[in-house]
């Protein structure tokens, strides 16, 4: 629900320090929670907070679901706009990678593929690829296939290398900082992209709209192959309407990790890439809204495909570093978000609630506990199902975005099962949340993750489960 799709999807962190702070702040969120948690055992507390949950849930998820119909932009207008625009945005496509030979030949020839170019065929977009200390040939396999491709001209290779850099995508780009950039736009994607040949015109129409902050939707390779790879799909799916709907409501809407896009001026105003940013999506985000009021456009039609996370522990591992992050964020960027004179009030209400929804999993831990020891378990189902239900609601909502092969809607029974299936998927943060605090509290020394092996599977496609 609250913490899908931050960050790149399973890199090592960055070597990010925990201040002393942050770890209170962290056993506070969670033994608070916890307590109510367990008063919600009690008598009078137990009537109340059910209560209080499903107004919430319902306060939240219909206005969103509501207002993600009506965005500031829609593709129409960002076709319009583009085909009026007196002068086209150019790109700057940069990709961190680490050991990914085995994909990139694939990237290259999308970004060859971009039809967005000039009348005489140049391209209105360069590739940059920085070489996170590779060992596998990743550099020569991107120079390999941009000759092959016919875009030597425009692609570049930046070399990382040294002793005791921090890892992490967040620090990975700190090698092609905005000044390394030459487009007006910085398009930043994971190596196993996988782009239509319209992307970069699609999304070029959404800056000539007048945004300066765009995120691309992002698909699931191959979601057909298995229930794990599907829920991962409609849990972005569902993920982009919740963040479609809080851009069009005025709220504090922001960036998913593959396809983040931005002016170059913009990122270069709050200082470009932080190395010690474990999730570097939501890391920009606040760091654009606090100094400079910008909120992230959402687009339905700009879509970016990728692997899905091949096994559940590797899965676990993901989610938990994007609930850690999205704590570490908070903590250091949010109270500059909260107080930012550049943002409306509603932008920075929607902050506090968007991140307060963290606080929900220790609460529902603390509930289970005392169902345990007291064997009321009213309150339990309550909360639970009312974090659940908005996963449910706004699950079935988004499913009407999604087509069969012969682009006809989702049949009920189709869309229900898969509305069952992404809602209780999303009841893992019930229990990533409160780990993730407590690895937040207890560790020393910097986050390490295992990356995630690409196969180079699949290809652009439809949803056909």
């Amino acid at each position: 629900m609250g913490s899908v799709g931050r960050g790149e999807r399973d890199d090592a962190g960055g070597d990010a320090a925990t201040p002393d702070a942050w770890r209170a702040a962290a056993v506070a969120i969670l033994g608070g929670g916890f307590v109510i948690g367990l008063l919600s055992g009690t008598g009078r507390v137990g009537k109340v907070l059910p209560v209080i949950t499903a107004g919430v849930a319902l306060g939240c998820a219909l206005p969103v679901a509501v207002a993600s119909r009506r965005p500031p932009i829609s593709p129409g207008r960002a076709a319009r706009a583009l085909r009026s625009a007196e002068r086209m945005p150019t790109f700057s496509v940069v990709v961190g990678a680490r050991d990914e030979a085995v994909v990139l030949g694939q990237l290259v020839a999308d970004v060859a593929r971009q039809d967005y170019r000039m009348a005489d065929g140049s391209p209105l977009f360069e590739l940059i690829v920085v070489d996170d200390r590779s060992i596998d040939g990743t550099a020569e396999a991107v120079k390999a296939a941009a000759l092959r491709y016919g875009i030597a001209a425009v692609t570049r290779v930046i070399a990382r290398r040294g002793d005791g850099l921090p890892d992490g995508k967040g620090a990975a780009l700190t090698a092609a900082q905005p000044d390394a950039c030459a487009g007006d736009v910085v398009l930043v994607l994971d190596a196993d992209a996988r782009l239509e040949p319209c992307f970069l015109r699609r999304a070029a129409g959404y800056f000539a709209a007048g945004a300066n902050a765009v995120t691309a939707r992002r698909r699931i390779l191959d979601a057909e192959t298995g229930w794990l790879a599907g829920a991962q799909a409609d849990e972005q799916t569902l993920d982009g309407e919740l963040n479609r709907g809080r851009w069009a409501m005025g709220g504090c809407s922001e960036f998913r990790g593959n396809g983040i896009m931005l002016r170059r001026e913009l990122l270069a105003a709050v200082g470009g890439w932080h190395a010690s940013a474990l999730t570097e999506d939501i890391d920009l985000s606040s760091r654009i809204a606090a100094a400079a009021g910008e909120r992230v456009a959402w687009a339905l039609d700009v879509e970016v495909w990728e692997e899905p996370v091949a096994t559940f522990g590797s899965l676990w591992r993901q989610r938990l570093r994007w609930a850690e992050g999205a704590f570490r964020r908070a903590f250091e960027h949010g109270p500059a978000v909260v107080t930012s004179p550049r943002l409306p009030l509603s932008a920075r209400l929607d902050f506090v609630a968007y991140v307060g929804q963290l606080a929900v999993p220790p609460i529902v831990l603390g509930a289970a506990a005392a169902a345990v020891v007291t064997g009321r378990k009213r309150s339990l189902l309550s909360i639970a199902g009312g974090y659940v239900g908005i996963s449910a609601l706004l699950g079935w909502d988004s499913l009407r975005w999604e087509r069969l092969p012969d682009g006809r809607a989702l049949e009920v029974p189709e869309r229900l099962r898969r509305t069952g299936i992404v809602s209780l998927f999303n009841g893992l943060w019930l229990l990533v949340v409160p780990r993730a605090l407590l690895d937040l509290a207890m560790r020393r020394g910097p986050v390490v993750y295992t990356k995630m092996e690409h196969r180079g599977i699949g290809d652009r496609q439809g949803d056909s489960r």
